[in-house]
């Protein structure tokens, strides 16, 4: 068949596509396709591939199914595999790259266009330019910004001279040098830039600034919705407003607006627009900011409810299984300087005086799995042992500033944050361990912190404490003295704020009385605790007065504690 045959219906359907009249291109890249036959495979692949495009444009980018199904029947491939062996498809491969991309499998994606670039099979200068684009997308997506850049400068040079595409190739450009720390040369004349100007001046520390920059979108007239970008602005604007109040430790504020970004969100996603391919379902991002927000301002049944909801969607960051692990202990151990009750039994020479904490229901008894998120101790050692997987042991790499886990929704966690990451969970897994009886357990982790190569002195200083009380309670009294040697703890707390250096001075002297009082040395731990001046250690005291027979210190310190529970 001649070439003139098949050129009318080709122009026919481009015409009608463009005017999105989907069911007449569809009709004219049907009279095509008969036109072609079945002697051209090549062709026909093509045209085929066209019918799938228009027939996913007439649902509205909707049924993402059926073209991906198309798609991956074109290419030969299961999704989201990327092991191509027909460069000569490079149309078909481009929209499975947006499939791909759309579907958050960005290195997956990022492979799949390198591939068409080194394949030199793109002789279309639009399909080109459109490839460069989606591929510095998906660098910034995978935070690979050096890669941005580099693509930028090998492939970006025509699309500079393009007017459809420079304002975009400008901003890809920006972000990925505002997160290498350069300077970008943006005008805050689109609400596109306004974000991208706001978030580096964020960076830079330019808090109040970031926020005014935010509070431009007023002054402009913008077509930024769901169905034109694939997000709602008012969402976005929110959330961002919730991260730069949480930076400057106002977490209630920003608890407020991460929870207008939440509602936002849900609103659009109401929207029949919600469903098509290019709409950013970034509700667990904005429910992770609203996690953090709330565990900072110590709701910790809210913040347990938002970050069960993100760890769901992001099960490989470590951060998120930390701070649900941190969720159960501000639950379950908030009560730690707990009310003593005071009750007195008997009357007369027969009275008794009883001092007792109040007991409250800490550990699950219904005989649920531990592996159901709840506030509880059990779940949180789940928790802690999750996160100590994802940050295994490994040596020390040539670059400790360079990204080695990738967590999302946050940015890659290098080395020294691992290592501080890694020693925080071990801390808290020792606290948590020690309460719920497991002292041996409990000495392991605070024993494989102290061996860790790089730990700070606070966390130093809580391991000795907490393999100091594991010890006691296995009855190796000589072997916790060695962990709260006062000069040893002083050294380590001498550089810390005075806060947490009077909370450990306290912790380390209440273990060292407890030691002398289990060798018999009541005299010794009497002194040290006289030196105390802490409500977490009367109840000590009053053991002491009594063993010694001192009862009317005794009637001082069931004061003390009667004027501690009322205030």
């Amino acid at each position: 068949m001649a070439s003139k045959d098949r050129d009318e219906p080709v122009m026919l359907a481009h015409e009608s596509f463009l005017k999105q009249d989907y069911p007449s291109a569809l009709q004219h890249l049907s009279e095509l396709e008969v036109l072609v036959g079945s002697n051209n495979s090549n062709l026909v692949k093509r045209v085929q591939h066209n019918k799938a495009v228009v027939e996913f444009y007439s649902t509205d980018l909707k049924d993402i199914d059926k073209f991906k199904k198309a798609i991956t029947q074109f290419t030969g491939l299961t999704f989201p595999d990327v092991e191509i062996k027909d460069f000569n498809i490079p149309f078909v491969l481009y929209n499975y790259a947006v499939l791909l991309y759309h579907s958050r499998y960005y290195y997956q994606c990022t492979v799949i266009l390198e591939k068409l670039l080194s394949s030199k099979s793109i002789k279309d200068v639009k399909l080109h330019q459109h490839i460069v684009l989606l591929l510095m997308e998906a660098t910034l997506c995978r935070r690979t910004y050096d890669k941005t850049l580099d693509v930028a400068k090998d492939h970006g040079e025509s699309l500079l001279s393009n007017n459809e595409v420079c304002e975009l190739y400008e901003r890809l450009t920006s972000r990925a040098q505002l997160f290498l720390g350069q300077k970008i040369k943006l005008k805050p004349d689109t609400i596109e830039n306004i974000f991208i100007i706001a978030q580096q001046q964020y960076i830079n520390g330019d808090v109040k600034e970031a926020a005014n920059t935010l509070g431009q979108y007023k002054t402009l007239k913008f077509n930024y919705d769901l169905k034109s970008q694939g997000e709602d602005i008012w969402a976005a604007i929110n959330n961002n407003l919730g991260v730069i109040y949480l930076s400057i430790k106002k977490p209630f504020l920003a608890s407020k607006y991460f929870q207008h970004a939440v509602k936002e969100h849900f609103r659009a996603m109401e929207n029949e627009d919600s469903e098509r391919l290019i709409v950013c379902k970034d509700r667990p991002l904005y429910v992770y900011n609203l996690g953090l927000a709330l565990l900072a301002t110590n709701n910790s049944e809210g913040a347990f409810e938002c970050l069960v909801e993100a760890a769901r969607h992001y099960p490989n960051n470590p951060r998120i299984w930390l701070r649900l692990a941190e969720c159960c202990v501000k639950k379950c151990c908030n009560e730690e300087v707990q009310q003593f009750t005071v009750k007195k039994l008997g009357s007369g020479p027969h009275t008794r005086i009883l001092l007792a904490k109040e007991k409250h229901e800490k550990y699950s008894t219904s005989g649920e799995s531990f592996a159901i998120p709840s506030l509880s101790l059990e779940f949180a050692a789940l928790c802690l042992r999750n996160a100590i997987t994802l940050l295994p042991n490994q040596d020390v790499p040539s670059d400790i500033t360079a990204p080695l886990i990738q967590a999302p929704p946050g940015p890659p966690i290098n080395w020294k944050q691992r290592c501080e990451l890694k020693n925080a969970t071990l801390v808290l897994q020792s606290y948590v361990l020690l309460n719920l009886q497991d002292p041996l357990s409990a000495l392991l982790s605070a024993n494989e912190l102290l061996s860790q190569a790089d730990v700070s002195s606070s966390h130093k200083a809580w391991a000795h404490i907490y393999a100091a009380e594991a010890l006691i309670n296995l009855d190796r009294i000589t072997d916790a003295v060695e962990h709260l040697h006062p000069p040893m703890i002083h050294d380590l707390v001498s550089v810390l704020p005075y806060q947490m250096r009077d909370l450990i001075a306290v912790s380390v002297w209440a273990k060292a009385a407890v030691c002398h009082i289990l060798r018999g040395d009541l005299v010794t731990a009497r002194k040290i605790l006289l030196q105390i001046n802490s409500p977490r250690v009367l109840p000590l005291q009053m053991y002491l007065e009594i063993c010694t027979g001192n009862i009317e210190n005794c009637h001082t310190i069931l004061r003390k504690l009667r004027f501690t529970n009322l205030s």
